[in-house]
């Protein structure tokens, strides 16, 4: 794998490390902002992390001191709907996949606005320096925050936080973002953040990948469930072990969810 060329366009780095794929973020001259083509290009290298045997995970993370602004509202038009839709669908189609796809590591170094949020909620554990702060400040601009944010924060933050982050844009320093449960550990350094998120990636790739895989998604989507529909589900991944191809087993239990 180490020989292949990845390109994921100018703005994002990839190459792989401890059996993870390592997508960095790299539109620093405008605070690693999206773009919808930067979006494409993201869902993309995702998409290789996904379908790639080798890879067992993904880190994502960024250079500069922004993991990311949100969306670059200078590139795209607000009254062309067709393109608003297509930048929405393709946010939301990123944050599917890192939700319901293999363990996903977030390492965030700086401001993390927008859709940077909401793609940090989506993965399964999160670092950042503690320089850090998040913020979504989508209602100062009218817009309303959609590609799946209201359900992840409401999911994951509760009803409060995601009103206090949604419709008053309360900005949360990295140790308020740790003690409301929007990220796991604060570091810091970039050094230390690099180290640890690697340091995770390593106990998470000697794991039994179908085992890893199937808890992670019957923890993201159970809550939403009554207890004999997930139960049924539960007693499925219970029984990974029977299954002589556990990676057609993992797709197919997945299939259940998405």
């Amino acid at each position: 794998m180490k020989s292949k060329n990845f390109d994921f366009g100018e703005y994002i780095e990839f190459k792989v490390q401890k059996r993870f794929g390592v997508i960095t973020l790299n539109r620093v001259h405008r605070a690693n902002a999206f773009t919808i083509e930067q979006l494409r290009n993201l869902k993309k290298a995702i998409e290789f992390c996904q379908e790639e045997e080798g890879i067992r995970g993904i880190i994502l993370t960024n250079n500069g001191d922004s993991f990311s602004t949100g969306m670059d509202l200078k590139f795209i038009d607000g009254s062309d709907h067709a393109a608003v839709k297509e930048l929405e669908a393709t946010a939301a189609s990123v944050c599917e996949l890192l939700f319901n796809g293999k363990p996903t590591l977030c390492a965030v170094n700086g401001r993390t606005m927008g859709e940077g949020v909401v793609f940090l909620t989506c993965c399964d554990y999160k670092i950042a320096t503690k320089n850090s702060f998040f913020q979504m400040p989508e209602i100062y601009s009218g817009i309303f925050p959609g590609t799946g944010c209201t359900i992840l924060f409401s999911k994951i933050l509760g009803i409060n936080w995601s009103k206090k982050l949604l419709m008053f844009a309360q900005k949360i320093e990295a140790d308020k973002a740790l003690e409301i449960g929007l990220i796991d550990e604060v570091v810091e350094s970039r050094d230390e953040l690099l180290n640890r998120t690697l340091e995770v990636a390593r106990f998470l790739s000697t794991k039994q990948q179908t085992v890893l895989n199937a808890i992670k998604l019957c923890v993201n989507h159970f809550p939403s469930m009554s207890y004999h529909e997930a139960y049924e589900i539960e007693k499925e991944a219970s029984d990974w072990y029977v299954h002589e191809d556990k990676t057609k087993f993992i797709k197919e239990f997945r299939a259940k969810f998405t």
